[in-house]
């Protein structure tokens, strides 16, 4: 389990706030991180974040504006936030340092990424596996990306404490942009960004998903790669107005430049 470009995107698991989706299973989404932020004496979950290697993590990048890495702690291997009880144990780990985008801006959520790099490397094992980045542009519009976090199951909802996962087909970005104009909406929708959802609503990202991993099953090794991250929507789970994810295909090079550190 050494090279992370060899166990990346594998489940090791058999098959067994989202809104609309349900419970997933242990271990089913193994790269799958809870950010968590310090609060007067604890720290709380605060946004989703994914496993890329055994050095760093991925987020949006408006869940660490202005938070200093001494105030984050990431949890890895988490499924059930009540209980002690699983087959394998979640490991919390310390953030070293923050590389947010250059040009993330909070006013329009573009560029919203951030890499975390832990302080000591992380373990690998069944619970704790790092998602694939994509190798090339692949749009995956018709695909069906999978979106999973303990984000409110539904608007001002309460936080769920097992993990949720949803299915949403990707949408062309012009569609994305159409369906928010009809909603009330006037978007701008560039192609750093990626949109899934469904028309009439129903199932979504939630507040308290941001920054967690969209992934999208290839089809030729049935590897996942992570698509997107979760950025913004408007509400949550309303019709005509899908879930926006930072486009991960569109920062590769910046990453895999980041992951050399």
């Amino acid at each position: 389990m050494s090279d992370y470009r060899n166990v990346c995107g594998r489940r090791l698991f058999p098959e067994a706030r989202i809104v609309g989706g349900e419970k997933a299973t242990f271990g089913k989404w193994p790269w799958q991180i809870s950010l968590r932020q310090w609060r007067t004496s604890t720290f709380l979950h605060k946004c989703g974040a994914a496993l890329l290697n055994e050095n760093w993590a991925i987020t949006a990048a408006h869940c660490v504006d202005n938070v200093p890495p001494t105030h984050l702690m990431l949890r890895l291997g988490e499924h059930d936030l009540s209980t002690e009880e699983e087959p394998y144990g979640y490991r919390e780990h310390r953030v070293q340092l923050i590389a947010s985008h250059p040009q993330f801006d909070s006013r329009t959520f573009e560029y919203d990424l951030a890499m975390l790099r832990f302080y000591e490397p992380v373990q690998f094992q069944p619970n704790i596996l790092p998602i694939c980045v994509p190798q090339d542009d692949t749009s995956f519009v018709g695909r069906t990306a999978h979106v999973t976090g303990w984000g409110r199951i539904y608007e001002e909802g309460p936080l769920p404490s097992v993990l949720q996962e949803v299915s949403v087909p990707v949408i062309n970005n012009s569609v994305c942009e159409t369906m928010y104009h009809a909603a009330g909406y006037i978007e701008h929708i560039p192609n750093i960004f990626i949109c899934a959802g469904w028309r009439k609503g129903g199932f979504d990202s939630c507040e308290g998903d941001s920054g967690g991993p969209m992934v999208i099953q290839r089809p030729d090794d049935k590897r996942w790669v992570l698509a997107g991250v979760i950025s913004w929507g408007i509400g949550c789970a309303e019709p005509n107005q899908p879930g926006v994810y930072t486009r991960i295909s569109e920062f590769r090079d910046w990453i895999n430049q980041i992951m050399q550190f």
